[in-house]
């Protein structure tokens, strides 16, 4: 088996804050749910939280791959000195 390299990247509390925009949207969202009183609009606002979720999933899939091809390019890039 060949080796490879182990590179280990440790997340701080900072990574994963929210931002003001995720704030808003979350303090919107919870006082729209809290004040619905209609099963239907419950059911609205579930879907559109998962719309939403599966929104931002793909989003970050997306990026992730992109990443990731752009550093496989560079480790298949060999440069002459």
């Amino acid at each position: 088996m060949s080796g490879f390299e182990l590179i280990e990247y440790k997340f701080t509390p900072d990574d994963f804050s929210l931002s003001l925009e995720d704030e808003f949207l979350l303090a919107k969202i919870t006082k729209e749910l809290e004040a619905a009183t209609d099963p239907d609009a419950l059911r609205a606002g579930a879907i559109k939280l998962l719309q939403l979720a599966v929104h931002r999933q793909a989003i970050i899939r997306s990026l992730i791959a992109r990443l990731s091809n752009l550093e496989a390019d560079v480790i298949k890039t060999y440069y002459e000195e």
